[in-house]
């Protein structure tokens, strides 16, 4: 039995605007005195607004640069204190090291007050929550037309509530089992999430593939003996596709969906 896992945020449902929004809602909130935040709010108002002029600034450009080097809603407010700085980060060493230097502290009110301030956005206004997420086009349809051969399953950091309703908006409501979507509450590493899927699936590690759009998570899972797979359309760039090339992981295209997700079928 074949089983493709896929990861939610970046892989079935572009977040990047509904991510950008919270990011700047959660560093405003931290960093009052910011001389960045003057032009964070334009650039939120027009992401808020369904603009796309928000996506050709620099800041945000820099933004969407340092989302592949995170793992956690933290690091988005990491990637802000960056560009706040003025400071470069070319690689995920430049990254982690600059991470190190902010504190449990800051980090921490960062992770609460971001899923605070996501959870109060989806409740209070939630047609304009979901107006900020979109589907990657002619995914669903694909995975529809393996669904009866390939079970599908998700596994995300995002809770589950969130992840239902956004299921429905993005046409893919009924293409996942419900035992198979695999929330934050299985774990904070994807290998809960993959072992999980492996005992509630029975399937062997090798013949389970799991797609992420984001290198660091993949080689976490790989030591597993699962498939990994970068999601070439999600929150990364050539940087990262070199990467997971060089790892030998394969890099699939929303064009390149059957002939590199679903191998042999």
């Amino acid at each position: 039995m074949q089983v493709l896992a896929l990861d939610f945020d970046g892989v079935l449902c572009d977040s990047s605007r509904e991510v950008f929004v919270v990011a700047v809602d959660t560093y405003t909130d931290l960093e009052p005195r910011s001389g960045l935040l003057e032009q964070l709010q334009t650039l939120r108002e027009d992401a808020v607004a369904g603009g796309r002029g928000y996506r050709d600034a620099p800041i945000y450009g820099r933004f969407r640069d340092l989302l592949p080097l995170g793992n956690r809603a933290e690091d988005f407010g990491v990637s802000l204190r960056a560009i706040d700085g003025g400071c470069e980060i070319g690689d995920q060493a430049a990254y982690d090291a600059f991470y190190g230097e902010l504190g449990e502290v800051w980090l921490d009110a960062f992770h609460r007050l971001f899923y605070e301030r996501r959870g109060r956005l989806r409740d209070t206004d939630p047609e304009g929550w979901l107006r900020l997420h979109l589907p990657y086009p002619g995914l669903a349809e694909a995975l529809r037309r393996h669904r009866e051969r390939t079970r599908l399953a998700v596994a995300t950091a995002k809770d589950s509530h969130s992840v239902h309703l956004l299921l429905v908006e993005l046409g893919l409501d009924g293409v996942f089992d419900r035992e198979l979507i695999l929330d934050k509450d299985i774990g904070v590493e994807k290998t809960h999430h993959l072992q999980a899927l492996h005992q509630r699936t029975g399937a062997e590690y090798p013949n389970i593939t799991f797609v992420d759009d984001k290198v660091n998570h993949l080689v976490r899972v790989a030591d597993l003996g699962v498939r990994p797979v970068l999601a070439g359309w999600g929150f990364n760039g050539d940087r990262e596709h070199e990467l997971a090339r060089e790892l030998g992981y394969d890099v699939a295209e929303l064009s390149t969906l059957d002939e590199v997700l679903f191998k042999g079928e």
